[in-house]
């Protein structure tokens, strides 16, 4: 990424705070962008439960979507008095993600930003089928937020994967690392890489069943390879060692380790498709790591072509 200048907010219905404006706005007055606010909303009720009850189906949405307007504007106006210019649109329908792609694809945002609710008791974030689904295929990136304050002076994470051992384009990484650079003068951020070197788990079999057996070490050759690899990256980026992580084990459970060590505030990662099933598959590692994160994440994939 190398410019920030429309940021598409995806607005919660019925919420008091809206984490996704929060962070937005913050974007927005660092990088000179500006504010789309879309609120989307579908209530397939009886005309039984309208208020009142002798309410028509269509006095009911116009009631809803005339709140939810209401809402924006308050908003809007918020935008403003920071000095960010911004609109917005409530729009009645369903799949949400649906919804949200189709204004991807009319507007253009350089990135769109979303809330996810993180719970630290179970480490785990409440992904719905739809957050899924945009993860998996919005064409801009995404910024999914879980703690808004922690955008600006943090450190910032990037994973990456020089040998390209889960078919990734090799762009990305570069890619990545360019949008890190992007993002941390703005946000006073410190930009961090990690690389981890999957060791496979062996499997044996005992009869029916399938059985990890002792895991056996990298050949040294092979790790070398990586290693050097992964040092030409962070040279070509002007990366400082101390910033440059490379670890060998197993990718998921040590991007949360580093993560919860740096302390980082914000992780951005690639997420790439795979073959026939491209709107189902993000890969491995991310799909593995995005619901235990309780930072914010910075989702990207390969450009198109």
């Amino acid at each position: 990424m190398d410019a920030l200048r429309n940021i598409l907010v995806l607005m919660e219905p019925g919420s008091e705070v809206q984490p996704a404006f929060d962070a937005a706005l913050t974007l927005a007055q660092r990088f000179g962008a500006r504010l789309e606010l879309l609120m989307s909303d579908y209530q397939d009720l009886h005309a039984a439960y309208f208020a009142p009850p002798s309410a028509t189906v269509q006095e009911f949405h116009d009631a809803v979507m005339s709140a939810h307007r209401a809402v924006l504007e308050s908003y809007v106006r918020r935008a403003e008095a920071a000095g960010v210019p911004a609109i917005c649109e409530a729009l009645w329908g369903t799949p949400f993600h649906e919804i949200v792609l189709g204004r991807v694809a009319a507007t253009q945002p350089d990135l769109v930003v979303k809330h996810s609710v993180h719970h630290n008791r179970i480490e785990r974030t409440l992904f719905t089928g739809s957050d899924w689904h945009l993860i998996r295929e919005s064409p801009v990136p995404l910024l999914l937020v879980k703690a808004p304050e922690r955008l600006v002076g943090a450190r910032m994470l990037v994973c990456v994967d020089p040998l390209h051992a889960h078919d990734k384009p090799a762009a990305l990484d570069h890619r990545l690392l360019r949008t890190a650079a992007f993002l941390a003068g703005p946000l006073a951020g410190e930009v961090h890489a990690l690389h981890v070197f999957s060791i496979p788990t062996p499997v044996t079999v005992v009869g029916d069943a399938y059985i990890a057996a002792a895991t056996v070490p990298p050949p040294e050759a092979t790790v070398a390879a990586a290693t050097a690899a992964f040092r030409q990256l962070m040279a070509v980026h002007s990366l400082p060692e101390s910033r440059a992580h490379l670890k060998v084990g197993a990718p998921a459970r040590d991007i949360l380790t580093e993560v919860r060590e740096l302390d980082a505030g914000l992780v951005i990662m690639g997420a790439v498709s795979r073959g026939r099933l491209d709107r189902w598959f993000v890969g491995n590692t991310a799909e593995a790591v995005l619901d235990k994160l309780g930072c914010n994440v910075w989702v990207e994939k390969p450009r198109a072509g």
